[in-house]
């Protein structure tokens, strides 16, 4: 029995490898590791692909929000319970009182207001007909262009569509005065100073391999949407929920029967995952839950996410949906 795993990062890398190292090469051999020219070319290219007018690059997804937080000056952040730790940990560092919101049926915030924070998870689009954010946290929907007088944080984390070999985040804006202070407040300029700053900074090597990638990544996208189409179309008939069309960051199936199904492929060699294990309002952190979240909670209890990322095959895909089958017979039956 040949493994499925969740992930396969060598898979999408080798092709592309050789340019990936002359990349790299390139900024050793210029000695150029920080504030180079790496940098500030990933932050204008980025910002053309998301459709923004500036991109600000720093260290991590997390800091990203942070950053996004301090220059907005947002008091009060409403973020949903299904989402990460750190979209409510990144901006309480920003300065913002985190609420935790319940969601709907459909995984968005139930009840929208003008402090939301929406987190496009799975790598869906917003909440339709929802009012613009100030800022979204798009970690996981890279290949959405934000609203014109919205701010995006973004996550280059390495099993992100759009991953660093190592960590590296960015927010995007068509404010340029935002863009110049979130500069300042990650350390960008040395004769700056603000209590608040982070040192928090892409390096130049990175910058320089996520270059290489972004030229590949709507042939990534384009991957990713046939392979979740694929889903839709061999699990459709099971019965099963699936989460809705998106940029495929994750695909995401949910069922009463999560954790006897995630066992079941795991003794067959596919891989799985729990986004998340616990929602934020189970959670001790920097954030208040001023309402019960009993749809968060189902969503959790039944959520189970499958393996898609470039490189895997029509055939793998298939054997996971032939067990996802089998399972489900075998509880029909029983």
């Amino acid at each position: 029995m040949i493994p499925v795993p969740f992930i396969d990062l060598s898979r999408a890398l080798a092709p592309i490898r050789a340019e990936v190292e002359r990349a790299i090469v390139a900024c050793i051999d210029r000695s150029s590791y920080l504030r180079g020219p790496e940098t500030t070319a990933f932050e204008e290219e980025w910002a053309a692909f998301c459709g923004q007018s500036a991109a600000v690059c720093c260290n991590s997804g997390t800091d990203a929000l942070s950053l996004a937080a301090m220059a907005l000056g947002l008091a009060t952040a409403v973020i949903p319970a299904n989402t990460l730790p750190l979209t409510g940990i990144g901006l309480h560092r920003g300065g913002a009182d985190v609420v935790i919101g319940e969601v709907d049926e459909n995984g968005w915030l139930a009840r929208p207001s003008d402090h939301d924070v929406p987190v496009l998870i799975f790598g869906r689009t917003p909440a339709p007909n929802t009012p613009e954010a100030a800022l979204y946290d798009a970690a996981h929907a890279h290949g959405w262009q934000p609203p014109t007088g919205s701010a995006a944080a973004w996550s280059f984390y390495p099993t992100k569509t759009l991953g660093a070999l190592g960590d590296a985040g960015a927010v995007t804006t068509n404010d340029i005065d935002l863009a110049r202070e979130m500069r300042n407040l990650c350390g960008r300029d040395d004769r700056f100073y603000d209590h608040r700053q982070l040192t928090s900074r892409i390096d130049e090597v990175q910058a320089a391999v996520l270059r290489v990638k972004l030229r590949h990544l709507p042939r990534w996208l384009d991957e990713r949407k046939v392979l979740g189409a694929e889903y839709r179309r061999q699990l459709g008939p099971l019965g099963i929920c699936l989460q809705g069309e998106s940029f495929e960051h994750l695909f995401c199936i949910r069922t009463p029967q999560r954790d006897a199904l995630k066992t079941y492929l795991a003794a067959r060699g596919i891989a799985t995952k729990l986004h998340w294990e616990a929602p934020l309002h189970r959670l001790a952190g920097p954030w208040t839950t001023p309402n019960p979240c009993p749809v968060a909670d189902r969503w959790t209890a039944t959520i189970l996410s499958l393996p898609i990322f470039p490189g895997l095959t029509f055939a793998e895909v298939g054997r996971i949906c032939d067990e996802i089958g089998s399972f489900l017979g075998g509880i029909s039956q029983a």
